[in-house]
């Protein structure tokens, strides 16, 4: 690519024309007249694999506004637009920018994106012609500059594929939604936490975002208008699998909430969604060189334009429609397909040890999902930030005669610095520390003061620091609640868990049955209607705690319970030791 290594002085000559009057002297304001521009270039070659650096660049010197008095200044300036086209005489297709400065760069993903929109063939020389245009209001004739020609060698565009965006940083998010006909019907499955923003770029460079009406952001309606606003696509307010599609024909776009697969073909197997990897896995037991075949379906719940209410177009659960969907094909090729009277088809894959392993249905390349059987690994648990636990040394039994950090609660409220979370206790010496990190550092240690006769086992004030030990409670399942913020802490015997259902109207909360694994609880529900504000957990039956969650995980004073919980009869299991719960349709 040849660079601009001197501009010649270029003469922009501005005259006046028109008429004001003032005293009965009279001053001309007149369109700008012809304007001199220059290219970096007189040919490029386009390719992919260069496609970020810059491929030309354009040139020309000021525009101003000239007038006969020079008491008198011009009350406008010149609106510089340049503008690109196949043909000489610009009677074609015209690709406009307005620019405020004196040049202009391209780098060659751009002025590959010109060429396609301007039907230039790939890999084909060709020329293309620019111009700029001047003008000093909207009622006056622009005045165009010498034609530049730059002939063009431009790559295909691949329109197969469009990419999604990252609301907070706008850039390639590294996932992609996928148009079998290239024909702007763009589907796959995305991970999507509560109302988490997208935006949706064609390889064309065409962005699509939420169209706006009256200044408010219309769901699952789509516009490239910028003037329109740039609000970012939004999901609903549940985490999880959405299998989502695009319609940029027409300006629409709707998701599918995959709440659980029910797989049939292997016994007993339980299917969880990876967010972050966007998979879905299950463990079980398998046999070296065996087949196994599988069938895989499930209830969605399905949302689009239709979905919404009150003034602000909210998207409302209750108006999402109950679809049914299911796989089918191959185990390196899946189907997807919904509807009411969809069929999940035969899928068979080898298994390649014998003892535990895991299922992993794959749903990161849009053009082919797969479902495979692989050896089944430990997820290693990432490394906590501080202050994300409040461990609790001493609490538990003693390790190599030490106190151990081998119990915590977890942060669920950062700005009041709460934490909560159920401890099976078994002091060994009787008392024990709240400590920000998991090893002994008196900075991030929390105690009783030396003088304090008042706290006890049950809820009491703590100093940051080293003091006295907190006295630990009999041993057995206890509620913690800490705030840092206040010095404060309360702990309550766990005697009991039951299950809210957040049906409007429906107060029962049947119980759930310990197990011979401490804070670990198992029952079945029956729902005669979908629930409601979501399913949640109670302790003691007295709301002196609950839960609700999402993705397996539980979260301490959720303000919302876990979605979407449909018609229907479910096994259910809470570990609330280690914050866990599986939701199992039994249907």
């Amino acid at each position: 690519m040849k660079k601009i290594n001197n501009l010649l002085t270029l003469l922009f000559v501005l005259l006046l024309s028109g008429a004001c009057e003032k005293d009965g002297d009279k001053f001309f304001l007149s369109s700008p007249e012809e304007s001199a521009l220059i290219a970096s270039a007189d040919a490029v070659v386009l390719t992919e694999a260069t496609a970020k650096l810059y491929a030309l660049s354009l040139a020309w010197t000021d525009q101003t506004l000239q007038i006969s008095d020079a008491n008198y200044q011009a009350t406008t300036r010149v609106q510089t637009t340049i503008q690109i086209s196949r043909s000489e005489d610009f009677s074609g297709t015209i690709i406009e920018s307005t620019e405020s400065g004196l040049s202009k760069s391209y780098t060659v993903s751009a002025l590959n994106i010109i060429a396609y929109k301007l039907n230039a063939t790939a890999e084909e020389a060709a020329p293309l012609y620019f111009r700029l245009a001047g003008s000093n209001g909207s009622n006056i004739t622009p005045v165009y500059s010498n034609t530049v020609k730059v002939m063009v060698t431009p790559y295909p565009i691949d329109m197969h594929y469009a990419d999604i965006i990252n609301k907070e940083t706008v850039a390639d998010s590294g996932k992609d939604f996928y148009s079998a006909n290239a024909d702007g019907q763009y589907l796959g499955f995305f991970g999507a936490a509560a109302y988490e923003g997208i935006y949706v770029q064609e390889a064309d460079g065409t962005t699509w975002h939420t169209a706006q009406s009256g200044g408010i952001g219309t769901p699952f309606l789509l516009t490239t208008d910028a003037a329109d606003g740039t609000w970012d696509m939004w999901f609903p307010g549940q985490s999880g699998c959405y299998f989502v599609n695009v319609n940029t024909v027409k300006r629409q776009w709707n998701a599918l909430l995959i709440p659980q697969l029910e797989v049939s073909g292997i016994d007993g197997i339980t299917m969880e969604y990876k967010r972050a990897d966007n998979q879905w896995r299950g463990v079980f037991t398998g046999t070296a060189g065996t087949d196994v075949t599988i069938q895989i379906k499930g209830t969605g719940k399905f949302y689009d334009n239709t979905s919404v209410s009150g003034s602000d177009n909210g998207i409302d659960d209750s108006k999402a429609q109950n679809t049914s969907f299911a796989f089918g094909g191959t185990a390196g090729q899946l189907t997807f397909s919904t509807g009411e009277n969809v069929t999940a088809e035969n899928i068979t894959m080898n298994v390649p040890m014998t003892g535990e392993c895991t299922l992993v249905i794959d749903l990161n390349n849009p053009e082919a999902w797969t479902v495979s059987v692989t050896e089944k690994e430990e997820e290693p648990e990432p490394e906590p930030e501080e202050g994300e636990y409040l461990y609790l040394p001493g609490i538990g039994p003693a390790v190599n005669g030490e106190w151990a950090y081998d119990h915590k609660i977890t942060i669920y409220d950062k700005d009041a610095q709460k934490y909560a979370g159920v401890v099976n206790v078994a002091s060994e010496w009787g008392d024990y520390a709240m400590c920000l990190v998991n090893y002994w550092d008196e900075s991030k240690l929390y105690t009783l003061a030396t003088d304090d006769n008042t706290s006890t086992a049950e809820s009491g004030d703590l100093i940051n620091g080293k003091g006295n030990n907190l006295t630990a409670p009999d041993n057995g399942l206890y509620l913690f609640e800490v705030s840092l913020k206040e010095l404060k802490y309360s702990v309550k015997a766990v005697t009991g868990i039951y299950c809210y259902l957040g049906i409007s109207g429906n107060d029962d909360l049947p119980p759930l049955q310990s197990t011979d694994t401490e804070g670990l609880y198992t029952g079945t529900i029956t729902l005669d209607q979908d629930s409601e504000y979501g399913v949640k957990f109670i302790i003691n039956n007295d709301w002196a705690g609950s839960y609700g969650g999402y993705d397996g995980k539980l979260y301490y004073n959720a303000n919302k319970g876990i979605y979407p919980v449909t018609t229907g009869t479910y096994d259910i299991s809470v570990d609330l030791i280690n914050g866990t719960y599986t939701i199992q349709s039994i249907n």
